[in-house]
C-alpha cells in the first residue's frame, strides 16, 4: 500500500513538472559575441528535372561568420568562405569544381570566374534582434545558387512575444532573383542543453500567387546567442519549367 502511494505521488509530481515546463515562456533574441568567429559547414543536394533531363548537384561549403559591431538594434556581420566544392552530373556529363584547385578543368575555371569571388571577398550583412537580415552586400557577378535570398535566410526569424513549447509564429520572405514568395510557420518543439529546436513548415508561391512548392525541416538555435547552429531542411518546387528538390544540412 505504501509503495502504491509513493508511485501515485511520483506520477503527480511528474505531471506537475511537465505542465510547468510546457507553460514556461522563452524570449528569443539575437545576442552574438562581438569578434567571435563561428564556423559553419553546409551540405546541399539539389535534383533538377527539366526538359526531360535530370541534373544532380552536390554542393559543400565552409564559411566563418563574425559579428563585427552593433549598430542601433542590429548586429553587423562579415561572412568569409573557406572552401566551396561542387559536383554536377546528368546524362553523359559530369562537372566538378573545387575552390582550392580552380585550374583542375575547364568547367572549374569557368565557375571560379564567378563563384571564386565569394572565396576572395567578404560578404557583409546585418541581423536585428529578431533575426531579420538586411543590408546584404555581395560581390558583383556572383551567380546562382548564391543569390541574395540565400543570405536573407541565414538567420532564423524569431517571434516578438515570449513563446512556449508548442507555440508557433510565421514569417514571409520574397526572392527578387527567383520571384518566389515563401511563407514559413515555425514552432518551438523542444528546449534542451543543445538549444532551441524549431520545426519549420513552409509554402512557396509563384508570381501568380499559386503554390509551387513546400518546405519541411528544423532549426536548432544556440541557447545563448539565438543564432542558427544546426539546419536540416528539404524543399520541393514544381513549376512548368522545372521540378527541383533541395536538401540542406548545416552545422
Amino acid at each position: 500500500m505504501k509503495t502504491l502511494k509513493i508511485m501515485a505521488l511520483t506520477a503527480i509530481f511528474a505531471f506537475i513538472a511537465l505542465s510547468v515546463s510546457a507553460q514556461k515562456k522563452y524570449t528569443l533574441r539575437v545576442n552574438p559575441d562581438e569578434g567571435k568567429k563561428i564556423a559553419q559547414n553546409v551540405i546541399m543536394a539539389m535534383d533538377i528535372e527539366t526538359g526531360g533531363q535530370k541534373i544532380v548537384t552536390d554542393l559543400t561549403m565552409g564559411f566563418d561568420i563574425t559579428n563585427t559591431a552593433k549598430k542601433d538594434n542590429s548586429f553587423l556581420f562579415d561572412l568569409a568562405y573557406t572552401d566551396i566544392n561542387m559536383k554536377m552530373s546528368g546524362e553523359a556529363m559530369e562537372m566538378t569544381y573545387d575552390s582550392k584547385n580552380p585550374e583542375a578543368n575547364e568547367f572549374s575555371k569557368q565557375m571560379h570566374a564567378t563563384v571564386g569571388k565569394l572565396v576572395d571577398s567578404k560578404i557583409s550583412f546585418s541581423i536585428d534582434q529578431l533575426g531579420k537580415s538586411a543590408d546584404i552586400k555581395l560581390p558583383e557577378g556572383v551567380n546562382l545558387p548564391f543569390d541574395r535570398s540565400m543570405f536573407e535566410n541565414i538567420s532564423t526569424v524569431l517571434p516578438e512575444p515570449a513563446i512556449a513549447i508548442g507555440e508557433s509564429w510565421s514569417s514571409k520572405t520574397e526572392s527578387e532573383e527567383s520571384g518566389l514568395m515563401i511563407e514559413n510557420k515555425m514552432t518551438l518543439i523542444d528546449v534542451n542543453e543543445q538549444g532551441y529546436k524549431v520545426n519549420v513548415e513552409g509554402k512557396m508561391f509563384g508570381s501568380d500567387a499559386k503554390q509551387v512548392g513546400s518546405i519541411q525541416g528544423f532549426y536548432v538555435l544556440d541557447k545563448r546567442t539565438c543564432l542558427t547552429k544546426i539546419t536540416e531542411m528539404t524543399s520541393d518546387v514544381d513549376m512548368p519549367e522545372a521540378k527541383i528538390k533541395t536538401v540542406i544540412k548545416c552545422q
